[in-house]
C-alpha cells in the first residue's frame, strides 16, 4: 500500500509537466486572458509538482502520513469536484474529466484507505 504514494507522486509530477507545457502559446501577445491563463498554468503546475514531492516525502517518512495526506485527500477531492463542475457547466472535455478528475478521485480514495490502514495499525 505504501507504493501508492510513489504512484501518486509520479501522477502529480507528470501532471505538473503536462500543465506547464501543453498547449502553450508560442509567444506572449499582451492579451490579459493569455497572461491569466499562463499564471494559472504556472501556479497549478507548481502546486501539482509540490504535492508530488510531498507524496514522495510521506513515502520515506510514513509517520507524517496522517497530517499530510489529509490535505492530499482534500486537494484530490477538490480536483475531482472542480473538474466535474467544469464538465457539467463549462464544456470541460470528457477526456480531461476522466484523466484529471476521475484520476484524482481514485487517488483520494486510495489515500483515504491508506490513512485508515495507518490508523488501524495494519
Amino acid at each position: 500500500m505504501d507504493y501508492i504514494l510513489v504512484v501518486a507522486a509520479l501522477y502529480n509530477l507528470i501532471g505538473a509537466f503536462t500543465i506547464w507545457f501543453q498547449d502553450l502559446p508560442n509567444s506572449y501577445d499582451g492579451n490579459e486572458i493569455t497572461a491569466q491563463l499562463m499564471q494559472f498554468k504556472i501556479f497549478t503546475g507548481g502546486t501539482a509538482f509540490i504535492f508530488g514531492l510531498v507524496y514522495l516525502y510521506v513515502f520515506f517518512v510514513p509517520s507524517l502520513a496522517i497530517p499530510l495526506l489529509v490535505f492530499g485527500v482534500a486537494l484530490k477531492t477538490w480536483s475531482f469536484i472542480s473538474c466535474f463542475i467544469s464538465f457539467k457547466k463549462y464544456n470541460f472535455p470528457k477526456s480531461e474529466l476522466i484523466k484529471v478528475g476521475i484520476g484524482n478521485l481514485i487517488f483520494a480514495v486510495l489515500f483515504l484507505a491508506y490513512l485508515l490502514a495507518q490508523a488501524s495499525g495494519t
